[in-house]
């Protein structure tokens, strides 16, 4: 498999890149508006420094959410015209299935922006269900009880999911984006 992941979910931006068994990636901050003007330059740099060619890339994997809404819209846009011009296979992964990789029980919450949580109830990974707690309900629970991160590294955890998803055939044929509320903007207007 020769594959690129990518993550713009969050104010980090994580790329991965597999080449067979070799894995390549990078994880960095860039804030809440900077995966726009990062991420292409380092998926490019990740193909140039390790010599792989973008037309060997069989696989595209994006997280889809929940998380910050124009992050999504950023992963899943790239990853779809990856995906097009390269024919690769599509996997999605949503950011509760990164949070809940190799837990037995577990809360998982993401960061929903203004103070507000989406969060979800997994068993041995799979999430059970899902919820919306907003800011003000927020400041009342005790934020412990919730894994906002990995329970291992994150990109060797990104790259296991992936690669348990290409061992099941686990594609999909279009990556939907996982928006767990309308965005500010259609809440604002009533839509």
């Amino acid at each position: 498999m020769k594959a690129i992941l990518i993550d713009t979910t969050s104010s980090k931006l994580g790329v991965a890149l597999i080449d067979g068994k070799s894995v390549f990636s990078s994880l960095q901050e860039v804030g809440k508006s900077g995966h726009s003007t990062v991420l292409m330059p380092v998926i490019d740099t990740l193909l140039k420094e390790n010599k792989v060619s973008i037309d060997d890339i069989d696989t595209i994997g994006v997280v889809v959410g929940p998380g910050s809404f124009t992050g999504i819209r950023i992963g899943v846009a790239t990853a779809t015209a990856l995906a097009f011009s390269l024919n690769a296979k599509r996997i999605a992964i949503t950011a509760f299935e990164l949070l809940a990789y190799n837990r037995e029980k577990a809360i998982v919450a993401v960061d929903a922006g203004h103070g507000n949580l989406y969060v979800a109830n997994c068993e041995n990974g799979e999430v059970k269900s899902t919820d919306f707690i907003d800011g003000e309900e927020a400041k009342k629970v005790d934020r412990s009880q919730f894994d906002f991160d990995p329970s291992g590294d994150y990109v060797e955890t990104l790259v296991a999911i992936a690669s348990k998803k290409v061992q099941n055939k686990d594609y999909v044929s279009v990556f939907e984006p996982y928006y767990m509320r309308k965005s500010q903007a259609e809440r604002e207007k009533g839509l």
